[in-house]
């Protein structure tokens, strides 16, 4: 999790602008969340002392300029140069007694999507107030979003150096980086360092959130890898946080992630599912919790879920490469009889991973078990479906070539080949048989209408002779000429 610090506020004031709304996707990610001084408990900032009156005014000023800029929810065009200007104003009078207003004039071109602008604001504050740690972490930040991790963690550190009493989202950014280091390669360095970062934060704020779940995701990778033990310090990470958070109100959709996560290490898909659930009713769009209900309501047959669930996760733009969610993706519109999208979703995993064989045998089985067995298709079609679906098949066996991880499914693979073979062979013996059978049926149709037709001149014969046999007879002549009697 990066621990993005947002507009802040010299806590002298009374206005504490609380633009650092969440929008968290997993503890190894970055983020917004902290506030100001390296964050935890909402945004404020550092008073400096000599802070004067006239400068404090000013800056109430630039922040009710903020307030209104932000009142339709957002900050956009012509507002981003006027809200940022008010700030660097602020700074431009009143100098590094000011270090806040330039920081935050950085945070409003973070917020409209010109962190270049922030970036070079945040470097050039650096320079002139090597003390304030805010500068130090969200230029860190800005360094981690771009993949340079060496760069934000040395952000991160001398955030820390800079402010050791308060720089709590560095300590938290730190121990992010270094529980990415550990889980990547488990190195025991990484963890030992992460964890005292984390457990600087606890000494310095009890309730910081982003230390709990950063402290219990570190523990849960420990043991999830490596050492079982892990798993119940994770456990027990996750109930204090749980516990501490709900005294004030809070929740964390990390945790109940992380709670999700634990249930599944001991096999308890129920309690699992009921846990990303809580995660996502805290925050929505929570990526890891999403996909994780995604894959065991896929288990449990619930497409519509799983569905629903990938959908959201995808659209993060980090998971936009994730071939395992394109293809569960898959699995669920296909269980839908979505066969269309089902069809587009394994072609997206194929087309991130051209390598990878599943999405292949996966449209395999679409075509043969699916699309094909359409009540609507007749025979002709379902043979062309199904010959697509041995292409596929084809196309698996010949991408993993003698790969012995492959070879069950490659068996299953010929096995379903055959299937359509014997589909086809079995089509053609029918065919040729309904041919006879129409032969036969033509012949005994004939032969029929000739019976019939015999039948019919016999009965015409018989009515004939019928009717000759029942008229009077003829009177006959006299014989041999004799004369009549008188």
């Amino acid at each position: 999790m990066r621990n993005l610090i947002k507009i802040a506020s010299i806590g002298a004031l009374a206005v504490a602008l609380t633009a650092c709304g969440k929008n968290k996707t997993s503890t190894n990610t970055p983020d917004g969340g902290g506030g100001g001084g390296g964050g935890g408990g909402g945004p404020s900032g550092p008073a400096p002392a000599e802070a004067s009156k006239e400068a404090k005014n000013d800056f109430a000023a630039a922040v009710k300029t903020y307030n209104a800029a932000k009142s339709d929810g957002k900050i956009s065009g012509d507002e981003c140069e006027r809200v940022a200007g008010a700030f660097q104003k602020v700074y431009k009078t009143h100098g590094v007694q000011m270090a806040l207003a330039q920081f935050n004039s950085g945070v409003v071109y973070e917020e409209c999507g010109q962190s270049d602008k922030a970036e070079g604001i945040y470097a050039q504050l650096i320079s002139q107030a090597p003390k304030f740690d805010l500068a130090y972490n969200n230029l860190g930040v800005i360094y981690w979003k771009k993949g340079q991790e060496s760069k934000a963690l040395d952000m991160f550190k001398k955030g820390v150096e800079a402010n050791k009493l308060s720089a709590r989202a560095a300590r938290n950014n730190v121990a992010g980086l270094l529980r990415n280091q550990y889980a990547s390669n488990t190195d025991v360095n990484a963890f030992n360092e992460a964890e005292k970062s984390i457990q600087g934060v606890l000494a310095l704020d009890s309730g910081n959130q982003a230390a709990y779940e950063n402290l219990a995701r570190i523990y849960y990778d420990r043991g999830h890898s490596k050492d079982k033990s892990y798993l119940v310090l994770a456990n027990l990470v996750v109930t204090q946080g749980v516990r501490v958070l709900k005294t004030e109100s809070r929740e964390s959709a990390d945790l109940y992630n992380i709670q999700g996560l634990l249930l599944l290490e001991r096999q308890d898909q129920v309690n699992a599912l009921k846990a990303f659930k809580e995660a996502v009713r805290v925050e929505a769009n929570h990526v890891e919790a999403n996909l994780n209900i995604g894959f065991i309501s896929i288990r449990f047959r619930d497409y519509a879920t799983a569905e629903k669930a990938f959908e959201i996760a995808l659209k993060d733009s980090r998971q936009a490469k994730n071939t395992e969610a394109h293809l569960a993706l898959g699995v669920a519109q296909r269980g839908l009889r979505k066969f269309k999208e089902a069809e587009a979703s394994y072609n997206k995993a194929l087309k991130l991973n051209a390598s990878d064989p599943r999405p292949i045998y996966n449209l395999g089985v679409l075509y043969q078990d699916h699309i094909s067995t359409q009540d609507t298709v007749d025979t002709a079609q379902n043979e062309k479906l199904i010959n697509v679906a041995k292409g596929h098949y084809n196309k698996f066996i010949e991408t993993v070539k003698s790969d012995k991880k492959w070879s069950q499914q490659v068996l299953l693979a010929k096995d379903r080949i055959a299937t359509i073979d014997e589909t086809i062979a079995f089509n053609r013996v029918s065919e040729e048989m309904m041919k006879k059978a129409k032969e036969l049926e033509a012949i005994a149709k004939k032969q029929e209408e000739e019976e019939r037709k015999r039948l019919l001149d016999l009965e015409k014969q018989a009515e004939a002779a019928e009717a000759a046999g029942s008229a009077p007879a003829p009177s006959a002549p006299p014989a041999g000429g004799a004369a009549a009697p008188k």
